[in-house]
């Protein structure tokens, strides 16, 4: 069971990478998309580019997917602590567990029903840049994965390790 928790952290680690180069990627291009299009409203008489709202309308809910993923490996989405202190070691593990399962089972039930959403959106396409209006539906797929994989590493670095092997939530944490 150790081996898997270390390889569950191992893919754990990487995904978090990813999850925090796409939020600063996506943040980086947001302010330069509406900066720029502030700018234009003041050099242009017909007051910015329109057309540049498709952009940030693609990019925002990958930036939220991936949050919520990093809030995931934190455990900043769900916590067990009311009661966790009137349970033992054995009983905040299977708390722990139970909870973080029933994440995995919740998000592995509604993955159906997004991907066949994102199929049919995949018909749309925006105005200017003419991409797929599905875009927006993968990224909620790229986080309900995301999701499902952290819930599944703490719940397989709790049964390795103990409850003491949670993330404990700490609202002064840094995300780098």
């Amino acid at each position: 069971m150790i081996a898997l928790a270390k390889a569950t952290d191992w893919v754990d680690a990487w995904l978090g990478r990813l999850c925090r180069g796409i939020v600063v990627l996506t943040m980086l291009a947001l302010l330069a998309v509406i900066g720029a299009n502030v700018v234009a409203r003041y050099l242009f008489e017909s007051g910015g580019i329109n057309e540049v709202g498709e952009i940030p309308e693609l990019l925002f809910p990958w930036l939220i997917a991936a949050g919520i993923v990093l809030g995931v490996q934190r455990s900043a989405h769900i916590a067990v602590d009311f009661y966790s202190g009137r349970l033992g070691p054995r009983g905040k593990v299977a708390a722990i567990v139970f909870v973080n399962m029933v994440v995995f089972a919740t998000y592995a039930l509604l993955i159906g029903p997004v991907v066949e959403i994102a199929g049919i959106t995949a018909d749309e396409h925006t105005p200017l840049l003419r991409l797929p209006r599905s875009i927006g539906f993968y990224s909620l797929l790229f986080g309900m994965a995301g999701t499902m994989w952290a819930s599944l590493a703490i719940a397989v670095r709790v049964v390795a390790h103990g409850a003491e092997a949670a993330p404990e939530f700490d609202p002064e944490e840094s995300v780098t």
